[in-house]
């Protein structure tokens, strides 16, 4: 029996043994129902949400693959993980019963993999929802948007804009192996000779600096994070990559391989968007109120077709 199957099972048989009790206590969850449509008393019973995250892992611990990206997922000086998706991970999960994370750190492009072969629960690395990993993993409604931006050095020597000046100059693009910049970049015909694919971003960095590739891209906020912290770099102006024609609207989610821990997720990420949550856990990371707001707008469906 699979993971999935048995915290399925365990899940069910909860649902059962509830369901006999409240049948014979005479119905009660009607008139609970009842009030929460009336606007009262909405706390969820024991049968919501939380009961079943608890069920589903009654450690209380849920694993997490993270890429060691600042400012989306990488571990703090104390060894934990944050970042943007962690935190608001972290937030969430507390109030599903959840109050433990173990965060594995891998390649971006090994995310998807570690995931499907069961290394961790979820992803929590800011990716980028796509019609592709769509088609592997399941994915949460996206809890921000971003623009595209290229680390150059200063002054943008090459004069480096978007993916098309790649293809109209002789520079060497920096992208990260699997990530959604270097579909960008094959796409927009930068010739393959002209990228150059790392496994992380600490790699890219090196190799920038090193004069081995003349820019790397990345959401524009992990750029303007690197380069603060690199003298004689800059992060050239974000952009809205073009393919085909079309924009490419940039929009990361936590992603899943168990539809039951992504539906309940997901309504506690809803909620939190409603409320107005989510900005507070993640501006301190660099992200703003238009990249919330723009993704509280979305679905996943909208961005994966």
């Amino acid at each position: 029996m699979t993971l999935r199957t048995q915290r399925r099972s365990r899940l069910l048989s909860l649902f059962t043994v509830l369901a006999m009790i409240l049948a014979a206590c005479g119905g009660g969850d009607g008139d609970a129902t009842t009030t929460a449509a009336a606007g009262g008393d909405t706390t969820p019973p024991a049968t919501g949400d939380e009961g079943g995250l608890t069920a589903m892992f009654p450690d209380g611990v849920v694993r997490i693959g993270i890429a060691g990206e600042v400012p989306y997922g990488y571990e703090g000086e104390d060894g934990e993980a944050t970042g943007e998706a962690p935190e608001l991970a972290r937030a969430i999960l507390g109030e599903l019963g959840i109050d433990t994370m173990d965060a594995t750190v891998v390649d971006f492009g090994a995310l998807i993999p570690g995931l499907l072969a069961d290394q961790y629960d979820m992803i929590a690395a800011g990716m980028f929802i796509n019609p592709e990993r769509a088609e592997q993993v399941i994915f949460s409604d996206p809890d921000y948007c971003g623009a595209t931006a290229f680390a150059v050095a200063e002054g943008n020597p090459k004069n480096l804009t978007d993916f098309q000046s790649v293809v109209d100059s002789d520079a060497v693009l920096g992208v990260l192996g699997g990530a959604v910049e270097e579909t960008y970049a094959i796409e927009s015909g930068i010739p393959d000779g002209q990228i150059s694919r790392l496994g992380d971003t600490p790699s890219l960095v090196d190799a920038l600096v090193a004069g081995r590739i003349d820019a790397f891209a990345l959401t524009e906020v992990t750029v303007i994070a690197q380069v603060g912290e690199m003298d004689g770099f800059e992060a050239a102006p974000g952009f809205i990559p073009v393919i085909d024609g079309e924009e490419q609207l940039g929009c990361g989610a936590f992603a899943f391989n168990d539809q039951e821990f992504r539906d309940i997720f997901n309504a506690k990420l809803k909620e939190f968007q409603a409320e107005g949550r989510v900005l507070e856990i993640i501006e301190p990371f660099g992200f703003t109120e238009a990249a919330v707001e723009t993704a509280a707008g979305l679905t996943v469906e909208d961005l994966a077709g």
